[in-house]
């Protein structure tokens, strides 16, 4: 079923199609005179308005058409075979008028219908359509109008998001659902510093002491919870902290080691840090075991010497050890933890400090079910590069964000069910990787004894074959992550299940999603898988 604009070689099947709903309507097809506008839509709508008809194994099932009067447009030609009516198609074919109303412009539309058309009218005035007089001399006796105002676009579009979300199963390892609460939405739109301020400081806002107060018991939670001796919750997320951390912490020369990209390093870090003046050097990667090549990484090490070591890990199949570093003591060592946060707090993963690293860094809101905000933590809170940060962030951080700082904790408040949720992270990945490849979709292997993180890559042979995969589960409602993946594999799928679980998937659904996605890469979507990917993912998603 799809729907799409007006084609002339469809205009035999739209004759069909209105003679068989008028007779469904007890009206009669009159092309001669009243319904001539239907021999000629190209020049009645395509060039004044637009004509959009749904097909169903190319019958068509439904239209709706947008046509130019002198002061306003008109909503013509809507219509649905009863038998395909109570089934959304109406809404989707609305929807698409609506839509293309506000991105061209226009800001009245007017309706006409009959009285007997309660299905119609019904869905008019749910859309906002209101009552007004006759405005032409159509055999319709009742008359709507709509005002696309400002207020009315903007309502419109953001309910389509909201319902898209809300029926979507989110298989993208970089989204999450953060755990929210109403106790403090009241945080949201004020300015916090992060200290006291006295009668030398240049700016003060009354009133926010207290705040300040339960800002560092939620630092205290967090130092305890990673380990800490200090944390920082003042930056944004992703790229953004990873920018005001090295504006702070960088000078200009300074040598920083990283992940390459094709070792699973963001593509974007090793342009900041050289965008600041730092001279940058790659980790060698082991491509054939999907990993580092210690020897010849020490190698490069001892001869580059830097100052800083950064270890940005983006992707990976593997929660791989990086303790070897520890033997590099004059770099600074840092480790993102955006991908394993959860499982590094509830100790299913080994904590970065234990293998050396000085210093933390994460976003909140990919492995981690929090707000959109970045986590910084040291081990040593008297070290000079974390009081050059400290002292340099004032620079480039005004406001903390509270609202994001208070809903940080919100996660681990219940611990007991935090621990649950990293549990069933791990066995849902674990489930969903094994019966992928029992599907027959091209899994990548992440090898024995090694301790899998929650990703999964499918690899393609050509680019446009994953992309292709992509869109056939994005019609689904099943999203996931097209991109280039690490170690020289080439473009394909990354599936993460964290925002997924957080929407309720669970292991007993396991079986079910692989069958649909396993349908998915082997055939053509249809009706039926369609239906059933509909049902598994309303079966998950807890309101």
């Amino acid at each position: 079923m799809k729907i799409e604009i007006f084609n002339p070689k469809n205009t035999t099947e739209i004759i069909k199609f209105f003679d068989r709903v008028y007779k469904q309507n007890k009206r009669i097809l009159n092309v001669i005179s009243k319904d001539k506008d239907l021999m000629n839509i190209q020049r009645e709508y395509i060039e004044n308005g637009n004509f959009w008809v749904c097909l169903n194994n190319n019958q068509v099932i439904a239209t709706i058409a947008l046509r130019k009067l002198s002061d306003c447009f008109e909503l013509r030609r809507f219509f649905v075979l009863k038998k395909y009516q109570k089934k959304g198609i109406g809404s989707n074919l609305l929807d698409i008028v609506l839509n293309y109303a506000i991105d061209n412009g226009i800001k009245v539309i007017k309706a006409a219908t009959m009285t007997d058309g309660t299905v119609i009218r019904t869905i008019l005035l749910k859309y906002g359509f209101t009552f007004t007089k006759r405005y032409n001399n159509s055999s319709a006796d009742l008359f709507f109008v709509l005002k696309l105002t400002t207020e009315y676009e903007f309502n419109h579009k953001l309910r389509q998001i909201k319902n898209q979300f809300e029926s979507s199963l989110i298989l993208n390892p970089t989204e999450n659902i953060p755990v929210c609460s109403s106790k403090t939405k009241f945080m949201e739109g004020l300015y916090v510093s992060e200290r006291f301020k006295d009668v030398n400081d240049k700016v003060i806002f009354a009133g926010r002491n207290d705040t300040i107060l339960f800002f560092e018991y939620i630092k205290k939670v967090w130092k305890d919870k990673l380990k800490a001796s200090d944390v920082d919750l003042k930056t944004l997320s992703g790229l953004n902290a990873h920018l005001i951390l090295f504006l702070c912490i960088i000078r200009k020369g300074d040598s920083v080691v990283l992940l390459s990209e094709d070792s699973g390093g963001h593509f974007a870090t090793q342009k900041i840090l050289e965008s600041i003046g730092a001279k940058t050097y790659l980790l060698i990667p082991d491509i054939e075991n999907q990993c580092i090549d210690i020897a010849k990484s020490r190698m490069m090490l001892e001869r580059v010497c830097p100052q800083f070591i950064f270890i940005d890990r983006s992707e990976g199949l593997i929660y791989e050890d990086f303790s070897w570093l520890s033997d590099y003591k004059q770099p600074y060592k840092i480790f993102d933890a955006s991908q394993y946060l959860t499982q590094i707090i509830v100790e299913r993963y080994e904590s970065p400090f234990n293998w050396g690293f000085d210093m933390i860094v994460s976003t909140l809101h990919k492995n981690y079910p929090g707000p959109q905000k970045g986590i910084i933590a040291v081990k040593d809170s008297v070290h000079e590069i974390w009081n050059r940060y400290l002292m340099n962030a004032k620079t480039y951080i005004s406001n903390t964000h509270p609202l994001g700082i208070a809903n940080s904790l919100l996660p681990v408040l219940d611990f007991d069910s935090f621990r649950a949720y990293s549990d069933d992270c791990i066995a849902c990945a674990n489930e969903l990787d094994k019966k992928l490849c029992e599907a027959g979709l091209p899994v990548t292997s992440r090898g024995n004894k090694k301790i899998p993180t929650l990703h999964i890559w499918l690899e393609f042979l050509k680019k446009e074959e994953g992309y292709y995969y992509y869109l056939k589960l994005e019609q689904l409602k099943i999203l996931t992550n097209y991109r280039l993946l690490p170690y020289e594999k080439g473009y394909g799928l990354r599936i993460g299940i964290n925002g997924a679980v957080r929407q309720g998937l669970r292991l007993k659904h396991i079986n079910d999603l692989a069958q649909i996605m396993g349908y998915a890469y082997h055939n053509e979507i249809d009706n039926m898988i369609i239906k059933k990917a509909e049902k598994l993912v309303k079966s998950i998603i807890v309101k």
